[in-house]
């Protein structure tokens, strides 16, 4: 007769538990602190978990009624009553797949890897095995209005050392640990690359790239502290466990809490989704983006699961969303309305509208964007345009729901989406279309409810473009020749400083109306100060604002993103660069480029100079090209 299976005292088996457990420890001892491939030690942490389950794992086996004595008894019908009894308990997709990550190790550790299905098999839901990575929501601390360098500088005072950490974590995207770790002295691989390589999950070691100012600086404050402590950013009085019990203290009397909705972790999302936004040029998915095409979207989610440490792209989609489905191809009855309609207007959409010449390629880009789009709301809201003669007032009247309803949200875009249906219906000959559309236009403008954001001090605007410079100088000082000197975006992105720059003038001679140059007489300090600065930054003449490396619409999508989340410029409630112009702004005067190169070359003066209208329109009255 078998002896009861009973404990004489805690922590004493007897017993069928007590020889199975035997039979377990001469499995687990040449396996249980190497990793799955044997290559390795895992962490204490994994060594625990593992020692953990495998004990719970021969209790609940025997609790269902299988008194198992030997582990290498297991069977398949062990595996299938251990997964229901998981599956019934409730447990998360995440923990049924690190459980059934154990069964498969000890399985293959007693020679029985082949007896096991696929995890899913064995629940009655193979749903819920599957596990979802993707965020539901923006884990940045600048979604919960909280600005990072800011929040930063306040903790600062308390402790800053923690403060130094929470840099790191801010400028390489790392975890609390891995900036705990951090020796710069060991960890920098010459000026361009950061070896993350003690902390990181799973002992993996990865590469972040070096590639901002503001990177180097918190670097070299890293590098300074190291030399103190010879080891990490960690203090000498605290080993690793107390440490980071202290980081949490500290950041809880400054509200970094979970219950609050932000953790230090936060800046690891922070850096993955604005590392997305730069590699791909649009706003991530869990921001509120639109679809990416899949030739940017795939190349950035590699590049940022291999800067945060992640073997799988996908993993991605847990801090920057699930990817968007790109919309659908047009149909072809819309294929068919698109090509007539481009046939009937080919000799006006390319047209400035009072004439004068012909339109930017943005410009025309954008029109076609809009028509198509129009011409796919009418699709799809059964007003659809067979042909562009069929325009009429039934098109026109869904439209102008369409329009109300986008303008309770933003009634730029309604505007300006009905200012070029508006030019469609005078380039077709409906002229009383296209007055109803425009007084829809006024009257949205006029009963839209506007918050005008405060002016802002000099003082208060030095403080945002500091903190822009503190991330890309280029980029600060891209903004400053828009805002003091009153240059275009593109204009500001292709300018040369070093040539374009003497005695007081600047010559602007790219993305200028009709490859005129545009001349500034810069008498004003700050106007002269920016010059100064752009000299410094940029000497060799051959360099314009935008780096060479990078395409024109790249460089503008940085400037636009740094100028909304660094210097909260542009956003809801914030003021445009357009309201912060400098009022000391010269007006330009315009030269006809033949006359510009002749008073270049000392040759004649050319023509009195006219000024450049403010409005973009030039006077056509000269009769010249």
């Amino acid at each position: 007769m078998a002896k009861p299976d009973v404990e004489s005292s805690p922590g004493r088996l007897h017993g069928r538990r007590a020889q199975a457990f035997a039979s377990l420890n001469a499995v687990l001892k040449p396996h249980l602190r190497r990793s799955a491939d044997g290559r390795k030690v895992v962490s204490h942490a994994t060594i625990a978990d593992r020692s953990e389950f495998y004990s719970r794992l021969i209790h609940q086996l025997h609790e269902l009624g299988y008194p198992l004595t030997d582990v290498h008894h297991l069977k398949p019908k062990h595996i299938d009553a251990l997964m229901k009894r998981w599956e019934g308990e409730g447990l998360s997709a995440s923990t049924l797949q690190k459980r059934f990550s154990y069964l498969t190790l000890l399985c293959r550790w007693i020679g029985k890897a082949s007896m096991l299905r696929p995890g899913a098999s064995y629940l009655a839901d193979p749903t819920r095995y599957r596990r979802t990575y993707a965020a539901d929501h923006d884990h940045s601390w600048t979604a919960v209005g909280i600005d990072p360098l800011e929040k930063i500088a306040a903790i600062e005072p308390d402790d800053p050392a923690v403060a130094r950490v929470l840099r790191l974590q801010h400028a390489f995207g790392l975890r609390i640990q891995e900036a705990s770790l951090l020796n710069p002295a060991r960890d920098t691989v010459g000026e361009a690359q950061l070896r993350i390589v003690a902390g990181t999950k799973g002992g993996r070691p990865r590469v972040v790239p070096i590639e901002t100012a503001a990177q180097r600086a918190v670097l070299a404050e890293a590098h300074g502290y190291a030399g103190i402590t010879r080891r990490s950013m960690i203090p000498p009085e605290y080993d690793l466990k107390q440490w980071l019990t202290h980081c949490y203290h500290v950041l809880g009397r400054h509200g970094v809490t979970r219950q609050a909705g932000l953790v230090s972790h936060g800046l690891r999302h922070q850096y993955a989704n604005d590392v997305y936004e730069q590699l791909t040029g649009e706003v991530s998915p869990v921001r509120g983006g639109a679809a990416v095409d899949s030739a940017l979207n795939l190349p950035a989610c590699r590049e940022v699961a291999s800067r945060l440490g992640h073997a799988r792209p996908a993993i991605t989609t847990a801090y920057c969303g699930p990817e968007r489905p790109a919309a659908p191809p047009p149909s072809r009855e819309l294929r068919v309305q698109q090509q007539l309609l481009a046939v009937r207007i080919r000799d006006h959409i390319g047209v400035r509208q009072r004439g004068g010449g012909p339109v930017s390629a943005n410009t025309l880009a954008q029109r076609w964007t809009v028509l198509n789009h129009l011409l796919q709301v009418l699709a799809r809201d059964g007003a659809p345009l067979h042909t562009p003669d069929a325009l009429g007032e039934a098109q026109v009247a869904l439209l102008l729901r369409h329009w109300r309803h986008i303008a309770a949200r933003n009634v730029a875009t309604a505007r300006h989406q009905m200012q070029v249906f508006a030019q469609l219906c005078g380039w077709l000959d409906r002229p009383d279309l296209a007055l109803q559309v425009r007084a829809l236009g006024k009257s949205l403008t006029l009963g839209a409810p506007t918050v005008l954001p405060g002016p802002l001090s000099p003082d208060e605007i030095a403080v945002r473009i500091d903190r822009i410079r503190a991330q890309d100088a280029r980029v600060a000082l891209h903004l400053e020749l828009v805002r003091v000197v009153g240059l275009t975006h593109r204009q500001a992105a292709r300018l040369q400083p070093a040539a374009s720059y003497r005695d007081g003038q600047l010559d602007v001679i790219w993305e200028t109306p009709k490859n005129q140059v545009l001349q500034y007489a810069l008498t004003g300090e700050r106007q002269r100060a920016v010059l100064q600065d752009a000299l410094i930054l940029l000497p060799d003449p051959q360099d314009a604002v935008c780096p060479a490396s990078l395409a024109l619409s790249t460089w503008l999508r940085q400037v636009y993103h740094l100028q909304r989340t660094l210097g909260r410029i542009g956003v809801p409630g914030e003021p445009t660069w357009a309201e912060l112009k400098d009022p000391e702004a010269p007006t330009p005067t315009l030269l006809y480029r033949e006359d510009w190169l002749l008073q270049r070359a000392g040759l004649a003066r050319g023509p009195a100079p006219k000024k450049h209208s403010t409005d973009g329109q030039e006077d056509r009255n000269t009769g010249r090209e």
